[in-house]
């Protein structure tokens, strides 16, 4: 079977009825930005002393009252007092001096709760869950927990280290991610977003998955073909550690929603691939929602790997209707390399998301769109009609009418913008038989 196809006929199996899409379609979206304050002092050059609040003001002067809060990905955001914590304090880059000064003057997620309680918003805290950067900026973006640990750094299938994710097979490191989510959800989040788009693969070959794997007698992974059963097999190993994290968020989160007497919603950001891609780079939807470990699902079109992606949402929702769960698509709103912001590009895709039935749009990275000026001219007019599905797609249909045909340039925006996209001058994509 040919690697590049595997995968989508193996979606195949999913396939049930879609609960009453037209009727979900119809109904009042939820629509998410997801903000970086990071990145928001990154572009401005300059803090006012109540950044976070300038953050979140924009947001709501353009309709958008439900945000996903960067928490941080190896370093942190926010001021944590868990001694396994590093607050972000700039790095070798001197436009970083800014951010560093304002995370140091004010608490990020405390200033964007406070702020929400006043405006009647609803805030998610965001972390990633495998981005680490090794000595990226010199070191300065990297923990200096997880750098005192070269040993819980991954491996690459070649066996080589891959310093920017550590293995959740180390008990320590999922204690750490741990740890910090539960501090954000005592410290008021309405939600956690667990974002495993930064970065998959989530799980590789540590010798902590591998070497277990190895001493029952069973073939070597890193020989096998990707996208065989066997592989499979060997995919759902290493996300059964991915799968340990879920099951001791959960369970630690429920005890601590007993003491604050407050439902916390968990929320994974994950690539729109395919399930099993999905369990190739670790990510065990299947699993977390027939454990109950998720409330809700957002989608990111990442596209990284030598595949063709299906780009829909279809599987996921029905997945997500038969357990009961909130499911977002993903657009992105800044441009990779290569690729021109278009609004038809833009609305085809929020509206692709919604015909397939979707509970709302999660729009990365609003912080921008609402600085940038050509952005924030072709969004934000569009974001306050977004949850009214029939507004989009009347929207959509006038966008169709102006622009009737779209580049490859227009055609990619709202991808990811990690993602690799060879026909536009990206880099190549990864190979499958990398992962």
């Amino acid at each position: 079977m040919n690697r590049r196809h595997f995968i989508t006929r193996g979606t195949a199996a999913l396939t049930a009825p879609v609960m009453a899409a037209h009727a979900a379609a119809a109904k009042t979206k939820t629509v998410w930005g997801i903000a970086e304050l990071w990145q928001w002092l990154y572009h401005k050059q300059q803090s006012s002393g109540h950044d976070s609040a300038d953050c979140l003001q924009a947001h709501l002067d353009h309709g958008i009252r439900h945000v996903i809060w960067a928490l941080g990905r190896s370093t942190l955001d926010y001021h944590s007092a868990l001694p396994t914590s590093t607050l972000y304090a700039g790095d070798s880059r001197p436009q970083t001096k800014v951010i560093g000064d304002s995370f140091l003057r004010e608490c990020s997620l405390r200033a964007a709760l406070a702020f929400a309680a006043k405006n009647d918003m609803v805030i998610y805290a965001r972390l990633g869950m495998n981005r680490h950067y090794s000595g990226q900026a010199g070191g300065g973006m990297c923990s200096q927990y997880i750098a005192a640990h070269p040993e819980w750094m991954e491996r690459h299938r070649s066996g080589q280290v891959d310093g920017t994710k550590v293995s959740f097979a180390v008990p320590e490191y999922r204690a750490e991610r741990i740890a910090v989510l539960l501090e954000a959800a005592q410290l008021g989040a309405h939600g956690l977003c667990l974002d495993f788009c930064r970065q998959p693969p989530i799980a590789r070959y540590h010798p902590q998955i591998l070497d277990p794997w190895l001493k029952t007698g069973r073939d070597d992974p890193r020989k096998m073909t990707v996208g065989s059963p066997e592989f499979l097999a060997w995919a759902q190993h290493r996300a059964a550690f991915v799968n340990i994290f879920m099951r001791d968020l959960r369970t630690q989160l429920r005890e601590l929603e007993k003491t604050t007497k407050r439902r916390v919603s968990v929320m994974v950001r994950i690539p729109e691939a395919t399930l099993e891609l999905n369990l190739m780079e670790g990510i065990d939807l299947r699993t977390w929602l027939k454990d109950g470990w998720v409330d809700e699902i957002a989608l990111d079109p990442l596209w990284v790997w030598d595949f063709d992606y299906p780009d829909t949402a279809r599987p996921y929702v029905e997945l997500a209707r038969a357990h009961g769960v909130k499911i977002h698509g993903g657009v992105n709103t800044v441009t990779g390399k290569g690729v021109t912001a278009n609004a038809r590009a833009f609305l085809e895709r929020t509206a692709r998301n919604y015909d397939e039935g979707t509970d709302g749009i999660a729009l990365f990275q609003t912080d921008a769109v609402l600085l940038d000026p050509a952005l924030k001219a072709l969004l934000a007019p569009l974001f306050p009609h977004l949850g009214d599905a029939a507004a989009t797609t009347e929207k959509l249909a006038a966008a169709r009418k102006k622009q009737t045909a779209m580049n490859d340039s227009e055609r990619h925006y709202g991808l990811d913008n990690h993602s690799l996209l060879h026909q536009l001058g990206r880099a190549p994509r990864y190979s499958l038989d990398t992962i």
